[in-house]
């Protein structure tokens, strides 16, 4: 009978459990870079291979926490996008009233909160924002617990000077490809990487800060990512940001 009892444990018990992944910030900002795009836009095809070529530059060479937004206005064009969200819309919107604009467009890039467009200057954006020191670090913690992502941050250190400050917490996924059926890109096959999607709601960020994620059944473990934006209470200014892929994490269940 005991040994029957063992027996039952182990089978109902993983393996393992995995260590949790932890990354820290650098020492100086992170650039963010934002694209907003969408599967019916047929000028975003080029903006979403560049931003995938983006996320292959090493580390040491520009550091950038690269987003594919999916927005819904182009939806009614014969073709809905499968990322798209109305949620990623508002969000483009905002932005653009951020930069004063009379509109907002697909593809649509952001460096830092900051409307820019051309290539050349993204990339200009970016180191311009790598040779900031970072008003604050961020450690940030993930692991696994049943169908959720657990996420921990840590503010080790900040100035005083930094005031109210705000983070979200990010789901980004890799990889992926569409092809595509009807409106402007019909009978091409699109890839996508970096593509958004989970965002947070905004929440005050204090020393100790946790989150949990539920995880999406049509997620692919192995090319998710997580990230956390921090910007200042307004919005308006982007202060530091951290990543990493968890892939690893979900995959060893």
């Amino acid at each position: 009978m005991m040994r029957s009892l063992i027996l039952a444990s182990l089978l109902a018990s993983p393996a393992f459990a995995a260590e949790p992944i932890v990354v820290m910030s650098g020492e100086n900002q992170t650039a963010v870079v934002e694209l907003y795009t969408s599967e019916g836009c047929s000028s975003c095809p080029p903006a979403d291979r560049w931003l995938s070529d983006l996320v292959e530059v090493p580390r040491q060479e520009l550091d950038a926490l690269a987003l594919s937004f999916h927005v819904d206005y182009w939806n009614y064009l014969g073709w809905e996008d499968r990322f798209s969200s109305a949620e990623y819309t508002r969000r483009q919107r905002l932005l653009g009233a951020n930069n004063r604009q009379r509109t907002i467009y697909t593809p649509e890039f952001f460096v830092n909160g900051m409307e820019v467009r051309g290539t050349a200057k993204i990339i200009d954006k970016i180191q311009q924002a790598n040779r900031k020191p970072a008003p604050l670090d961020l450690q940030l913690s993930v692991s696994q617990q049943g169908g959720e992502l657990l996420l921990s941050l840590q503010t080790p250190s900040r100035r005083d000077t930094l005031g109210e400050a705000h983070h979200r917490y990010l789901v980004y996924e890799d990889n992926l490809s569409t092809q595509v059926e009807r409106g402007e890109n019909r009978g091409r096959l699109l890839s996508h990487q970096r593509v958004v999607r989970y965002l947070s709601d905004a929440g005050e960020l204090r020393d100790e800060n946790r989150h949990r994620i539920r995880i999406d059944p049509e997620w692919q473990a192995q090319n998710l990512g997580v990230a956390v934006l921090v910007t200042s209470g307004d919005d308006r200014r982007y202060l530091q940001a951290v990543h990493t892929p968890v892939g690893s994490l979900l995959t060893l269940r």
